[in-house]
C-alpha cells in the first residue's frame, strides 16, 4: 500500500467537522457520504456543508416561514429536515424552509401576487366554511367511485 493507515495526522472533515485519519494526502472528507453532500450543496447552491450548518444555527433549526422543525423525505434522497430555498432566476440562496413551504413557493412560482391572492382567498373563506362531521367521509363523485 502506497500510504499506510496512520501515516497521516488526523484532520477535520470538511463536511461534518469530525476528526478522522486520512489514508491519502488529498483526503478531505471522512466518508464518501460527506464528500457527496458537500459536492451536492456546492454544485447546486454554491454553499458548503459548513455554511449550511451555520444557516441551521442562525434559524434555530426551524423553517423560516412556518417555524416547524421540518421533516426528512427519505424516498427522494433528501437527508435534511429543511430544504435550501433559492431564487430560480438568480440562483441566490435565501434561507432554509421545510419541504412543504418550499414546495408551496415553487407551486406558486415564487410569485408574491399569487401568494397574496392565496392568503386573501383563505381569509375570505374562513368564515362560514363547512367541515366534514367527525366520523364522516366526503362523498365521492361517481367518476371516482370504485367499480
Amino acid at each position: 500500500m502506497k500510504y499506510p493507515n496512520g501515516y497521516f495526522r488526523p484532520k477535520e472533515c470538511r463536511t461534518c467537522e469530525e476528526t478522522f485519519t486520512p489514508t491519502t494526502p488529498a483526503q478531505l472528507y471522512c466518508t464518501a457520504e460527506c464528500r457527496g453532500k458537500t459536492a451536492y450543496y456546492e454544485r447546486n447552491y454554491g454553499i458548503t456543508e459548513k455554511q449550511l450548518r451555520e444557516m441551521y444555527e442562525k434559524q434555530e433549526h426551524r423553517c423560516y416561514i412556518c417555524r416547524s422543525e421540518g421533516f426528512i423525505i427519505g424516498k427522494n434522497g433528501h437527508s435534511e429536515k429543511l430544504a435550501v430555498d433559492h431564487c430560480h432566476a438568480t440562483g441566490t440562496v435565501r434561507s432554509l424552509l421545510c419541504h412543504n413551504c418550499n414546495r408551496a413557493l415553487g407551486l406558486l412560482q415564487d410569485n408574491p401576487e399569487l401568494l397574496r391572492a392565496g392568503a386573501e382567498y383563505i381569509e375570505a373563506h374562513r368564515e362560514g366554511a363547512t367541515t366534514i362531521p367527525k366520523g364522516s367521509r366526503a362523498k365521492r363523485s361517481e367518476a371516482h367511485s370504485p367499480s
